[in-house]
């Protein structure tokens, strides 16, 4: 199944790789785009968002909040 965040706090291609890299232990597959500011996370069971959130404040001022497939 996938879940789609919107990710704020990214401004360039580096935050791209560094939020790509925060979230890849969480899901098999994960894809992050800059515009829009998106995470399509491929996971077996849904994530909850904090867990989503807690990787994302780890490696800086990043927020995530849960969208509609």
């Amino acid at each position: 199944m996938e879940q789609h965040f919107e990710i704020t706090g990214m401004h360039c291609g580096g935050c791209v790789k560094r939020v790509t890299r925060a979230l890849e232990p969480l899901a098999d597959a994960v894809s992050v785009t800059l515009e829009p500011p998106r995470a399509v996370l491929e996971v077996d069971a849904p994530l909850a968002p904090a867990a989503v959130q807690a990787a994302l404040t780890a490696i800086g001022d990043f927020h995530a909040r849960p969208l509609a497939a």
